[in-house]
Formats: C-alpha cells, sequence, structure tokens
C-alpha cells in the first residue's frame, strides 16, 4: 500500500501529471464500455438474424426492410367491396 500512496502523492503534488493520468484512465474506460457496447449490439444481430432464418418463407411472406412500407399483397388475390343492403329496409325514414 506504501507505493500505491507515494505514487497517488506524487500525481497530487504535480497536476500535469494527475490530469495525464485521469485522461489515460478515462480513455481506458471508455474503451471497455465501447467494447460492451459493440458486444451487446452484435448479440442483437445475431438473435435477429435467427429470428429471421427461422421464419417460414414462402411467397406470401415477405420481410420487410422499410418500416413506412406498406405488406405486400399476393399479386393473384382479388379485393372486392359490397355495401349490405339489408339496413336500408325502412326507406330512409326513422319514426317520425
Amino acid at each position: 500500500m506504501g507505493l500505491i500512496s507515494a505514487i497517488i502523492a506524487l500525481l497530487k503534488a504535480v497536476p500535469s501529471l494527475e490530469r495525464l493520468f485521469l485522461k489515460i484512465s478515462d480513455g481506458i474506460r471508455e474503451a471497455q464500455a465501447k467494447s460492451r457496447f459493440d458486444a451487446k449490439l452484435t448479440h442483437i444481430d445475431n438473435a435477429m438474424r435467427t429470428a429471421r432464418s427461422g421464419m417460414l418463407h414462402s411467397e406470401t411472406n415477405e420481410w420487410s426492410e422499410d418500416v413506412d412500407r406498406s405488406p405486400t399483397i399476393p399479386e393473384g388475390s382479388t379485393v372486392s367491396t359490397s355495401v349490405d343492403a339489408s339496413g336500408t329496409g325502412g326507406g330512409g325514414k326513422i319514426g317520425v
């Protein structure tokens, strides 16, 4: 412990050495934090890649990379709309 306290006393006595030591320690902390962050991002990317590869691939299922893109509709399907006439049996008059 005597060696560590001597180093700390030297650093406090010479402020430029103390600032240098603090910059070095901050750089080491930032490098370690960046390494952990990159490892987390890699883990997330691998999990997403695994989830994508496990999806059933067919012509009707597509993975959309674009968030704003509307879902795909198979080309062979037809969509039609109709009005249900059974609700207008009263001739449009409400009990007056």
